[in-house]
């Protein structure tokens, strides 16, 4: 597979995503799938490379949480699971409780399959339905982004099967209550494929049967909590890379890798890498969940997707990129944590997922190569952002919505970075640890009774009982509103004032970073606002490495200030420079006038304005935020009236 940055990794994703279609998966649940929580699935499939189809069945055991419909006072007397058009069902057996398994009525249509409860159920009560049926998958276009099944072949031309689902939902394969708010606790998995393909699933291994037929059925079984979407298998003729891992808490891990024959050696070779993220893992959010089943890979048919325990693989062995780790591995098996172990409660709550996960690259960068490094990680990340909604929005969105317009991996990381500021270093990450394993003193995850589906408002709650700090603020700007809070700075001849400005004029308490001649301060803001008593021809660069995800500061000075000394043009070489993330342009006009400050390309092209309108006569600060450039030199130009002047600068 070509090399690929974790930057250019992201835009495929985008570009990828806006080809996902159709499925229009809400956040809310009908009276019907909201009545019952999933208890047990198991799930037992046939699948037919040379037909590209699967049949089987799936059966679902569920226990009634509300049997009456509180608005009309209706029973419940439908039980209803997702399941694609594209599929015949053969029968349905249904019963309650501890009964006898009968034949039920349904219907299927629209992607519900609706099967009817043959008699009344009480709360407690547990129903069992186990469904046939058969048909053609929905084919992916662009695994994973894509979602449906993979048929694919390995070089010596054999079947190469998988399937990825996280856009679109599992219902585009097997029947399930298709919502991140239910998991079932437990869940059994088998697949029949043509020998001497091995099929390789979540949880633990269980043994295969040798059918007599050329085939082989494969058995699974995950002890624990799974996502649907991350239920899945992979068949190949897979060579088996095994190993044990001694966990940061003492317990060893069976760690596996399915890898095709023709890249065995340099997968091999590539253990150490995998081992050394693990380790950063286990040491950054507290030991892995799922431990009693294994930490496995499989050699893919497509890029990467996190399926637990079974993550699959379509990178190419290398940490020769642009940030020097392998970052697929890395951002995949930080979903271990982030998404298996703790889930989103709803998709608007994807941040949980995908920015943790995003961030963690940038931690692992930190980790490796310094600050430095660190904050040009973040610099690249923030370019990716341009979301038209919160970053937990209180509203329904559909799937395609959240993944294209929520920037839950770029915004989730800038939005954490800042959370790392306002906390410090020492809060921040206890609170990542805290987070996955709430008692501290408690790392047992076995049967998954440490699993959880979190809400941001879970998240909040638990971050203020952890820290002890008042994040009421920080949450309803960073993460309830849609553009960024915004600095408004006025420069007087002895102080500067600091003032935050949001969207629904909460009053931010997120202290400023900035440099004075050099030094480095922090402006405590209290109730929105802050001042530091400064000269007004002091240099001051505002959040210099970039911590606060903010729009570009706005820097005023006042009328009265120094006029009288002003007799002449000027513009100041910009400070600092070379700068990385933040640097202060200062010019000076004697009169009121149109003035435009803009930044020009080496080739002359303009890639900034930062002035273009009147101002008062006076010194004028602006603040260049250098997130929104790659690294190189430009030019920048101040005009007023018949005045002309240009200077260079350099991003790194």
């Amino acid at each position: 597979m070509k090399k690929i940055s974790q930057f250019l990794f992201f835009i495929l994703f985008i570009s990828y995503t806006s080809s996902v279609a159709k499925a229009q998966i809400l956040n809310d649940l009908s009276f019907e799938q909201g009545a019952y929580d999933v208890n047990y699935y198991n799930l037992d499939l046939a699948i037919d490379p040379i037909s590209k189809t699967i049949k089987g069945s799936l059966l679902c055991r569920a226990k009634i949480i509300n049997s009456i419909n509180t608005l009309t006072g209706d029973p419940l007397n439908t039980f209803v699971l997702n399941l694609y058009d594209s599929f015949s069902i053969d029968s349905i057996l249904f019963k309650i409780n501890d009964g006898v398994f009968s034949s039920v009525n349904y219907t299927h249509t629209e992607k519900l399959l609706n099967i009817s409860i043959p008699e009344n159920v009480s709360n407690n009560d547990f129903i069992t339905a186990q469904v046939f049926y058969n048909g053609a998958p929905q084919i992916a276009v662009n695994p994973p982004w894509g979602g449906g099944f993979v048929w694919s072949e390995s070089t010596n031309g054999e079947p190469w099967i998988g399937v990825a689902c996280e856009t679109i939902g599992a219902a585009v394969w097997w029947p399930c209550k298709d919502h991140s708010s239910d998991e079932p606790d437990s869940m059994s998995i088998s697949f029949t494929v043509p020998n001497p393909l091995i099929c390789v699933s979540n949880g633990k291994y269980m043994g295969n049967i040798d059918n007599g037929n050329n085939t082989s059925t494969f058995n699974w079984f995950v002890s624990t909590p799974i996502n649907n979407y991350n239920v899945t298998f992979y068949a190949a003729e897979y060579m088996l890379i095994e190993d044990d891992y001694e966990s940061t808490i003492g317990n060893t891990i069976p760690f596996y890798f399915w890898v095709l024959p023709e890249a065995y050696d340099k997968a091999m070779n590539h253990m150490d890498v995998f081992k050394s993220e693990f380790d950063f893992l286990e040491t950054t959010y507290g030991p892995y969940p799922f431990g009693t089943d294994k930490h496995g890979w499989a050699h893919a048919p497509y890029f990467a997707m996190e399926h637990q325990t079974i993550i699959a693989y379509g990178y190419d062995f290398t940490t020769d990129n642009d940030w020097g780790f392998d970052f697929i591995h890395l951002h995949e098996l930080a979903h271990e944590w982030w998404g298996n172990f703790i889930t989103a409660k709803s998709w608007t709550d994807l941040w949980i997922h995908e920015g943790i996960a995003t961030y963690t690259e940038a931690l692992l960068t930190e980790h490796l190569f310094g600050k430095d490094r660190f904050f040009e990680f973040m610099k690249r990340t923030k370019l990716t952002i341009h979301s038209i909604y919160p970053l937990a929005p209180q509203e329904n969105l559909t799937l395609m919505q959240v993944f294209l317009d929520l920037q839950a991996h770029s915004r989730g990381a800038c939005v954490l970075h800042t959370l790392r500021y306002h906390l410090g270093d020492e809060s921040f990450f206890e609170l990542l640890k805290r987070w996955a394993y709430s008692d501290s003193t408690d790392f047992d995850n076995t049967k998954g009774r440490l699993c959880r589906v979190l809400s941001t408002d879970d998240m909040k709650e638990l971050a203020q009982e952890i820290t002890n700090r008042d994040l009421e603020p920080f949450f309803e700007v960073f993460f309830r509103e849609v553009a960024y809070p915004s600095l408004n700075v006025l420069r007087k001849s002895d102080s500067t004032i600091f003032t935050w400005e949001t969207e629904n004029n909460i009053k931010l308490d997120v202290n400023i970073p900035v440099l004075v001649n050099g030094e480095e301060l922090q402006v405590e803001m209290i109730e929105g606002q802050g001042a530091l008593n400064i000269l007004l021809d002091d240099d001051l660069v505002i959040d210099p490495n970039g911590w606060i995800l903010m729009n570009t500061p706005s820097i005023t000075v006042g009328i009265n200030e120094n006029i009288a000394q002003i007799k002449n043009y000027n513009l100041a070489q910009n400070y600092p420079n070379p700068f990385h993330i933040s640097s202060t342009i200062k010019f000076t006009i004697p009169e009121f006038q149109f003035v435009t400050l803009k930044v020009y390309n080496l080739q002359g092209v303009e890639v900034l304005t930062l002035i273009n309108e009147e101002l008062n006569p006076g010194i004028h600060e602006v603040s260049l935020n250098g997130n929104k450039l790659i690294s190189g030199t430009y030019f920048y130009r101040l005009q007023a009236g018949e005045f002309l002047k240009t200077k260079s600068l350099i991003v790194n």
